[in-house]
């Protein structure tokens, strides 16, 4: 059976649902039973239809029923529950997938218990290993002694694997969540796992039950365990938006979320973190392409002292105009690599998984709950780790650093420990010594910045958590088998907790503002264009026509752009925006009439002085093209891209000598295929036929050229040569001789 199929089922109930298309609804769930053993599930889908016949037949008769609005709801999740069920015991009964094998295996250790359902914590098959594990914490006051340690892990292992594979937590497994939540014997970092468990079921099989887990243990405010819960709850919220409407319980937890202190500050720092993990695939490219071979260039350098003066070009970009850069080319230097990567870190981009992705190959992540441990000195895998001999290297202040770096996450950190492990000698201790000197620099900067603080702390514990989930998602084994919230679109301001929970603009500013840095310009006009519905504002129209332009729809960029012309119709960024899209929508005429405005309030602008020789060109006025272009000569000497407009206006206007001389200095650069063209036209109005032949041969041998491509080249231009006096019967002769020198 193919999973997808049931997968695309199960959706188009949900679906059905949402869209209150009930009838829909039960035939898709009808033919997905089908796909297992139909017994109970028959009888309960029969039911549920004849309830819902009954209801529409009362609604027609217009039998009043004060209940029957909750009498629907109750029907709907009915349903809902039905699929859950029929698609879980699809893919326990067919599937083979790793996460069933493990479910089957868990209910045979049950059941050697006595019991294949655990109703209380007592049926629990590892509850006499619990008992213990309780009851010698009891007996030592002392720091845990290894072996202890070794049957903590063993326990909340287990612990972690029944809550995630249990569908429905009852009474035993919300005996259990409370056993490691009230009692002293567990500690902060079993919780966190604890929390990473339920939220894992929670995406695996909706359960209410799961919710109020997570909201209980968020309510807890204990540090570390609080943040983890709450990105639990948020993504629970995301993945079921569609059932919350049903559940008078989820929105109670939601209205009591709005309530708590910074709610809207730790949502925003949690939904963008999302959005930007988003980007990280893009990102790992762009480091391992761009940003360290370039760093790598440097390296032989560091011992000199850097000219940074001279790495930061002062070419003029008129505020980061996407069209500038078209015209006047500028470089990247090596300084703002650097700088972005440490832009980038500190922001709380993903800018290790490229680095540490190959580094998850140890026996430690073949354990699945490990992948949510954060990084804790008392973790025997670190003991382990640096279990050698080296009196110059103080493990517990390494420990210590690591375990305080805010720029590496909880995963990551575990996978250099492990790897440190398996070096020789004389690297590791090179490697060390290394590291322990950032650490320490580090340390002293923490105290200094006061990175420590409250607020930043959380931030760093929501960065690192999602970027555990993200390396989880990518790289455990059996990941394909999840679900996988990195895949989706992210759209999070378009749930129903978002709209309880956002009781202002600011925090949808934010968010749409971090698209439109990031250039995801349809969901920055989504955002943006809600805003101003509400509140008209100059800045947000010309952000919404900016990103209508970056996506190349021109006529809604100049709608939007002339609206923010009503509120400063001299703004001159605004009136070359205009002109842009005028230009774009071939127009040359309109444009040119605001680029004149724009000229008129800064003369000497190289971008509008460009532009409008551009617009005169496109009205073939090419003698006034041709000023402009001199005057953009005149104002930046060293702009050669200036070039080939101003020799070909000369050529196209008979000065032929200009032409010449402009000609000569392009093909001694970097010429192109239409150069040599260009200057096959030029020879033959000044009567060089022979040249002529040698450069249009130059212009067919080109890379990536061919004669088809030279004859429609040719034909285009030939009006030009019949303006400058060729003679139209020499031109097919001149053609056929050319054909033969190719040969």
């Amino acid at each position: 059976m193919i999973l997808s199929y049931i997968d695309k089922a199960y959706k188009s109930i949900c679906n059905n649902i949402a869209q209150r298309q009930i009838k829909n609804a039960f035939d898709n769930l009808n033919k997905l039973i089908e796909k297992t053993s139909p017994g109970e599930f028959k009888d309960r889908l029969h039911n549920l239809e004849l309830t819902y016949e009954n209801l529409l037949r009362y609604t027609i008769e217009g039998v009043e029923d004060p209940e029957r609005k909750n009498v629907y709801n109750h029907l709907l999740i009915s349903i809902l529950k039905l699929a859950d069920q029929v698609k879980e015991d699809i893919y326990y009964q067919t599937s083979g997938l790793h996460t069933y094998s493990l479910k089957k295996d868990l209910e045979k250790q049950q059941s050697l218990n006595g019991k294949i359902l655990a109703e209380k914590l007592e049926d629990l098959g590892f509850k006499k290993d619990l008992d213990e594990v309780l009851e010698q914490a009891k007996l030592h006051n002392t720091p845990r002694e290894s072996f202890e340690s070794q049957k903590h892990t063993k326990i909340i292992s287990k612990a972690f694997k029944h809550l995630w594979l249990s569908n429905y937590f009852r009474a035993a497994e919300k005996s259990l969540i409370k056993t490691l939540q009230d009692t002293d014997q567990f500690f902060w970092y079993e919780r966190c796992i604890t929390v990473s468990a339920i939220s894992l079921s929670l995406l695996r099989h909706f359960d209410i039950s799961k919710f109020n887990a997570l909201f209980d243990f968020y309510k807890l405010k204990e540090d570390e365990v609080w943040q983890r819960a709450l990105v639990g709850l948020l993504l629970g919220f995301y993945k079921y938006n569609g059932r919350l409407e049903y559940y008078p319980d989820l929105l109670n937890i939601i209205y009591e979320l709005a309530e708590s202190e910074d709610i809207e500050k730790n949502l925003e720092l949690i939904l963008i973190q999302f959005i930007r993990s988003g980007e990280t695939e893009k990102l790992s490219k762009k480091i391992r392409e761009e940003i360290v071979p370039e760093m790598t260039k440097l390296v032989p350098k560091l011992k000199d002292k850097l000219e940074l003066d001279q790495l930061i070009p002062d070419n003029f970009m008129e505020e980061k105009n996407p069209d500038w850069g078209k015209i006047f080319e500028d470089s990247e230097g090596l300084y703002e690599k650097v700088e972005e990567f440490s832009k980038l870190q500190l922001e709380g981009a993903d800018v290790f998984m490229s680095a540490f992705s190959q580094l998850k190959h140890f026996p430690f992540f073949n354990e699945m709950s490990n992948w949510f441990m954060p990084f804790h000195p008392e973790n025997p895998a670190i003991d382990n780790a640096f279990n050698f001999d080296d009196a110059e290297f103080d493990k517990n202040l390494f420990i210590k650093g690591m375990q305080q770096t805010a720029y590496m996450c909880n995963s990551d950190k575990y996978s250099f420990c492990l790897n440190v492990q398996m070096m020789p000698e004389a690297q590791k201790s090179m490697l060390l010594k290394l590291f322990q000197a950032e650490l320490e620099g580090m340390e002293e900067m923490n105290k200094e910045d006061s990175i420590l603080d409250y607020s930043r702390k959380t931030r760093s514990t929501y960065t690192q958590y999602i970027h555990d989930l993200y390396r989880f998602y990518k790289l455990f084994s059996f990941n394909n088998e999840f679900y996988d919230i990195f895949k989706t679109e992210m759209d999070f301001y378009n749930c129903t907790f978002f709209k309880l929970l956002v009781k202002d603009d600011k925090l949808t500013r934010n968010i749409a503002e971090y698209y439109f840095q990031n250039q995801h310009f349809e969901k920055a006009i989504d955002l943006f264009d809600r805003i101003n519905n509400t509140k008209k504002e100059t800045e947000l129209i010309e952000k919404i026509a900016y990103s209508y332009q970056m996506l190349g729809k021109y006529k809604k960029a100049l709608n939007f752009y002339k609206e923010a012309e009503i509120f400063d119709a001299k703004r001159e960024w605004t009136l070359k925006k205009i002109g842009l899209c005028y230009r774009k929508l071939k127009k040359p005429k309109k444009a040119l009439e605001y680029y004149k405005r724009a000229e008129f309030i800064k003369p000497d602008n190289l971008y509008t002085q460009a532009t409008i020789g551009h617009c005169y060109l496109d009205l073939k006025n090419f003698e006034e093209a041709l000023k402009y272009y001199f005057k953009v000569e005149y104002l930046d000497p060293k702009n050669t891209n200036v070039y080939r407009p101003i020799a070909w206006c000369c050529l196209v206007e008979g000065k032929f000598d200009k032409a010449t001389k402009y000609y000569n200095k392009i093909l001694k650069q970097k010429p192109n295929a239409y150069d040599y063209l260009n200057m096959g036209h030029l020879q033959w109005c000044k009567g060089n036929k022979t040249k002529t032949v040698e450069y249009y041969k130059a212009n067919i041998n080109f890379k990536g050229n061919t004669l088809e491509k030279f004859l429609l080249s040719f034909e285009l231009d030939k009006h030009y040569l019949l303006k400058h006096g060729i003679n139209p019967d020499d031109i097919p002769i001149l053609l056929d001789h050319l054909q033969y020198q190719l040969k």
